[in-house]
């Protein structure tokens, strides 16, 4: 039973990563083939409803209940560490390392990054803990890079990224936002710092790119 019951896991979660996948690649088609996108993207939503059965599971995607002391440190702590890797980032495109201008964009890119940490560091990552916790960091990871590359990776994208360095530094920064989750079992630290990385580095986008629909 316990082999039966941690195969169960690996395949919802193997599947689950390939139905985000298989929407972040078809988004960009037009219609019909933009229906191969929806299908993914319910199939996906399928699976973690099933997976959510009672408030207790649902509570575990947030993580461990906080104190006012910790949420604070939490705060702080992903507030500078998103900040720092937008730095870096921004550095290494060659751009001005504080935006110039904010858009209201940034609301809306603040909100995806802090979607994209609930469904691969919250869920995936929560449920793949399951089987242990090594998997589930490497889980929520590889998920996640599966998404964002498959998203360029689309002959309908319209895209001119690096898909190497995209691939390395989602994967990396992924590593370290799966680790910090794990041992702090709290989806604030890596929350923070994804919203607060998203909205340096789209501070300056006045409309939405293309890969957000």
């Amino acid at each position: 039973m316990p082999g039966r019951e941690t195969s169960k896991y690996i395949s919802t979660t193997l599947l689950l990563s390939l139905a985000l996948m298989l929407f972040s690649f078809f988004i960009s088609f037009k219609f019909p083939l933009k229906l191969v996108s929806f299908a993914a993207l319910s199939y996906a939503a399928v699976l973690i409803n099933r997976s959510i059965r009672s408030l207790t599971d649902l509570k575990r995607i947030r993580g461990r209940p906080l104190s006012v002391n910790l949420f604070m440190f939490y705060s702080f702590a992903g507030i500078a560490g998103g900040a720092s890797l937008s730095f870096l980032y921004r550095w290494h495109l060659d751009i001005s390392l504080i935006p110039g201008s904010i858009h209201l964009f940034v609301i809306v890119a603040a909100f995806i990054g802090s979607m994209e940490e609930l469904v691969f560091r919250g869920f995936i990552q929560d449920y793949a803990l399951r089987v242990n916790g090594l998997f589930s960091i490497l889980a929520g990871t590889i998920s996640h890079t599966g998404y964002k590359c498959c998203l360029f990776l689309s002959p309908a994208a319209e895209s001119g990224i690096d898909l190497g360095f995209l691939a390395l530094w989602t994967l990396l920064a992924g590593l370290i936002f799966g680790t910090v989750k794990h041992f702090t079992k709290s989806i604030l630290p890596t929350l923070a710092a994804h919203a607060v990385f998203d909205i340096l580095v789209y501070a300056e986008f006045a409309n939405a790119p293309w890969w957000v629909w």
